[in-house]
C-alpha cells in the first residue's frame, strides 16, 4: 500500500465512524423527543382532568 492508498483508507473509516455516530446521536435523540412528548401528553390529559372536574 503506498501513501495516497492509507490516507484514502484512513478517510474512509474516519467518515464511516462520524456517519455512525451521528446515527446514533439522531437515534437518541429521536428517542429522548418521544419520551417528553408522551410526558407532556401525560401532563396535558392531568390538566384537562382538573379543569373537568372544576
Amino acid at each position: 500500500m503506498n501513501d495516497a492508498d492509507v490516507s484514502k483508507q484512513i478517510v474512509r473509516f474516519i467518515r464511516q465512524e462520524a456517519e455512525e455516530k451521528s446515527n446514533e446521536i439522531s437515534v437518541s435523540a429521536e428517542e429522548e423527543f418521544n419520551i417528553e412528548k408522551l410526558l407532556v401528553e401525560a401532563e396535558k390529559k392531568k390538566i384537562r382532568q382538573e379543569y373537568e372536574r372544576k
